[in-house]
């Protein structure tokens, strides 16, 4: 319910984040105020702490385990999970649980203030064969919409703009007397339960639980506008239907980007097929669907190789059920979709020889040891239920620009015994960074070194190297650029700093035929053919310096070319310096967008008040009969005859004033009416019509509609877009009277 004075507003303001006044309470009291979330959380967390993350439906630990074990990244991950048992699981495994169903929670918990991510993986059995495909129906879908609908009004409300609109006298906003006239979302319109009651009319329960991807990442953007990114892994089978419309609240919600993918973990080196759709979204920034794609191919695992069998096994399914698709499968490829049901699979030449459960888990990525707990049900149902730890680590990374296809590497060569480094582009350097490269005067060594000059905050994306061969030796280090010609999420350039002046807070050198180079730094280079591209200068003497002599710039580009080549050829190294230098630089290119992005709008709206300008000139040659007869001066009046018996004046009754529509109005009536201007601001116009009513197509909010244009002004004056207003066709206007008009006859 609405509550006065009522003010409209934005993400964020919405909420009502009143301060705790936590100072005074005893460690209980803060448990009971924090309870059932950890009492750190309801402290604003310090520099340099981790990203505080809720998951929904968390499980045994599958998005935890590919964070912490695969991705190697430090994030403070709270999950609530139901089932007991898988609670107890990734307890075990070091991984912490709210045992209970996530829609008895409250989003808005003030322990929930600072939360930054969401990741949420609700049952997916409705939606396969596993829950007869429940949510496949139709009518079950529609239900769900109107729930993601449903979960909008209860966290946004509705955008009002900051005229009345056309429900006037029906909402609860224009109603408001203590409206402040501004534009912005209402706020909270339905209750949490009033969302979810769609639900029971469902077939399946279960299809329902899906909303609270929007209800939770909807009222935490609302309430207190910290969340940053959302993570959702569901079946491949969900219609895109329902992914879009999770997308299209969100993107009402004005988060910036929302991109779905499927992928299937054997892509990803897993010994198994495990089709999952992934949900990506990005509060304030774009989500790089392309980070999903590894640099290079990764290994084929068959279920064998996992698993250290003998060739030549085959796993059987369904007993001696027949089916279409067979009830069997070769361990010579990689496993088909891991199921709770892999607890009765055996091998089809030994019934008694099953899988472990540390097998079943090897299978989907997890390392041996993992502390399952339950009965033997109860654990493979949570292993058939699983997130992949290692999709976990790809669509993480992925998300927050970590990289992940070499650490996702070390966990395949741990858990399977591959090799981690696949690359063959890094084939040629070898433990101690050092790389021998031809050139057209001999071997010249490049070697990686730490520089101590390289200041603190830009140690993290700045690479030095040190560059002995014929005749010359230096220290140069190479950082990230972004091209000036097209935007990029990742730089994909570089600039060398071969030697430095006397400014300079990172010293270089470069000595090439005993002659020591002068200030060089180069700038926007792409591949190592572009050291060709470049002259360079020598030092002569304090503040002076002279061009390089020929012979002295083909070493110094041969040099320059070895280090280029050693530093593309490492593509992880590449990858990691450009995502530590695009984080380094999010701030101001992030500032720096949307400044450009103001600039356009407000180029935009200039265009578009030109447009219009340029609408109305059309509209007045078009109307050019009408404006010509109406500024037609009265003609003189006629001498009456003679022998007139006298005048007859007949009065034309007055029609009657008060608010009409606005086709009933005529040229010369004195009318007050309100409306839009021009420029698109609200204006009332008060005095006579100097024209008919029309109606026109106009610009509104970037929307072409038809209005009623009405030209009001002094009597004798022009119709111009100065007296002009538009208004909607249900609108009206108030009619003041006009003056009586008199029409002399001769009887």
């Amino acid at each position: 319910m609405l509550t006065a004075p009522f003010t409209l507003d934005t993400a964020g303001a919405l909420g009502t984040p009143e301060e705790l006044d936590l100072d005074n309470l005893s460690p209980n009291e803060l448990e009971e105020v924090a309870a059932p979330w950890p009492v750190h959380w309801l402290f604003a967390p310090q520099p340099g702490d981790p990203d505080r993350v809720v998951n929904l439906f968390a499980g045994p630990g599958g998005w935890d385990a590919g964070v912490r074990d695969v991705l190697q990244h430090d994030l403070d991950v709270v999950g609530v999970e139901v089932h007991k048992d898988a609670s107890a699981t990734a307890r075990a495994a070091g991984f912490k649980r709210i045992v209970a169903d996530v829609r008895t929670l409250d989003p808005k918990h003030p322990a929930l203030r600072w939360v930054r991510g969401l990741l949420v993986s609700a049952p997916c059995q409705c939606w396969t064969p596993a829950g007869k495909r429940a949510g496949q129906d139709p009518r079950n879908q529609e239900l769900l919409l109107d729930v993601f609908t449903a979960a909008f009004e209860a966290t946004f409300g509705h955008w009002h703009e900051s005229r009345p609109c056309e429900w006037e006298g029906d909402c609860l906003v224009c109603d408001d007397p203590e409206w402040d006239g501004y534009s912005g979302f209402t706020g909270p319109l339905l209750t949490l339960d009033e969302v979810r009651a769609p639900i029971a009319e469902m077939t399946d329960e279960r299809i329902g639980l899906l909303a609270e991807v929007l209800i939770w990442s909807l009222t935490l953007t609302a309430q207190w506008d910290n969340l940053r990114w959302l993570a959702m892994e569901q079946s491949s089978a969900l219609p895109e239907t329902i992914l879009d419309g999770i997308r299209e609240e969100l993107w009402s919600a004005d988060w910036c980007s929302a991109e779905y993918r499927v992928l299937d973990a054997v892509d990803y080196g897993l010994a198994s097929r495990r089709k999952r759709v992934f949900l990506m979204a990005a509060r304030h920034s774009y989500v790089d669907m392309a980070a999903l794609i590894p640099q290079e191919p990764l290994p084929t695992t068959t279920a064998a190789e996992a698993l250290g069998w003998p060739a030549g096994i085959r796993v059987n399914t369904r007993g001696v059920r027949k089916t279409a698709g067979g009830n069997c499968w070769s361990a010579d490829k990689p496993a088909t979709g891991i199921t709770s049901k892999i607890r009765g699979w055996y091998w089809e030449r030994d019934k008694d020889r099953k899988f472990s459960l540390d097998e079943a888990a090897l299978l989907v990525g997890f390392a041996p040891g993992y502390p399952w707990t339950g009965s033997r049900s109860s654990c493979t149902q949570q292993i058939g239920d699983v997130v992949a730890p290692p999709m976990g680590c790809v669509v993480i990374g992925s998300l927050l620009m970590e990289p992940w296809e070499h650490k996702l590497r070390i966990h395949l060569s741990k858990i399977y015994g591959h090799p981690a480094d696949a690359s063959p582009k890094e084939s040629h350097m070898d433990s101690t960074n050092t790389t021998e490269v031809e050139s057209e005067y001999g071997k010249v060594t490049v070697r990686r070194v730490a520089s101590d000059t390289v200041p603190k905050d830009k140690r993290d994306w700045t690479i030095s190297y040190e560059v002995t061969g014929p005749r010359m030796k230096g220290l140069v280090h190479v950082q990230p650029q972004f091209r000036t010609d097209d935007f990029e999420v990742l730089p994909s350039q570089v600039a060398v700093m071969m030697s430095s002046n006397r400014y300079s807070e990172t010293h270089a050198e470069f000595t090439v035929n005993g002659v020591e180079l002068d200030d060089t730094q180069l700038f926007h280079i792409a591949e190592p053919s572009d050291a060709q591209r470049f002259d360079f200068w020598r030092r002569t003497g304090e503040h002076r310096r002279s061009e390089l002599s020929d012979a002295g710039t083909a070493r110094t580009r041969a040099g320059l070319r070895a280090v280029l080549e050693t530093h593309f050829a490492d593509e992880l190294l590449v990858h990691d310096q450009a995502t530590a230098y695009a984080r380094a630089r999010h701030r101001s290119r992030t500032f720096e967008t949307r400044r450009g992005l103001e600039a356009k709008i407000a180029e935009a709206e200039e265009l578009e008040q030109t447009i219009e300008g340029i609408r109305h000139r059309l509209g007045l040659l078009g109307d050019l009969e009408e404006i010509a007869a109406a500024q037609r001066p009265a003609a003189p009046p006629e001498d009456a005859p003679e022998d007139t018996l006298g005048d007859v004046v007949e009065l034309k009754s007055e029609p009657e004033s008060g608010e009409v529509p606005i086709a009933e109005l005529r040229a010369g009536e004195e009318v007050r009416a309100t409306g839009n201007n021009t420029m698109g601001r609200t204006v009332t116009r008060v005095g006579v019509l100097l024209v008919e009513p029309k109606q026109v197509p106009v610009q509104d909010w970037g929307r072409r509609v038809t209005k009623w244009r009405l030209y009001i002004d002094e009597p004798g004056s022009a119709p111009t877009r100065s007296n002009s207003v538009t208004l909607w066709p249900h609108e009206t206007a108030e009619r003041l009277g006009a003056p009586a008009r008199e029409l002399a006859t001769a009887t």
